[in-house]
């Protein structure tokens, strides 16, 4: 992810296309929301967003840190879970997607990632519903 400043319009940019207001940088909710995004690198966005604090003028404080982290393993269990799902997928389900009807996204909810290892470390087949 490439990320700039720019001075003259006061905004911060990341991966050319999207865009952030020196005002609303502020915003609580920005490292979570950015977190759920596929094409944001977490390590690049920490020191883009600091390098837009200073063009902003405006304060670093601990709890800036600590929604960064938060947001930062958010993404990293998200990235996980789905790493382990495909590694699942394709050992014990016959690399077949497990999501493919509603029903699917229900049961996968309420899966653990704990189940999920103990089948692979089993290999076990899935139970058929």
């Amino acid at each position: 992810m490439k990320w700039r400043i720019d001075n003259k319009t006061k905004h911060l940019e990341l991966d050319g296309n999207y865009f952030i207001s020196f005002d609303r940088l502020t915003e609580d909710d920005w490292f979570r929301h950015l977190s759920e995004k596929n094409w944001v690198d977490m390590v690049k966005l920490l020191p883009a967003f600091v390098a837009a604090y200073d063009a902003a003028g405006l304060k670093l404080d601990k709890n800036f840190f600590a929604r960064h982290k938060e947001a930062f393993f958010h993404r990293t269990e998200s990235d996980y879970a789905d790493s382990l799902m495909s590694v699942w997928s394709d050992k014990c389900n016959g690399g077949s997607s497990f999501l493919e009807t509603a029903s699917d996204l229900n049961k996968w909810i309420f899966t653990s990632n704990d189940s999920l290892v103990d089948d692979l470390i089993s290999h076990k087949e899935p139970v058929s519903a």
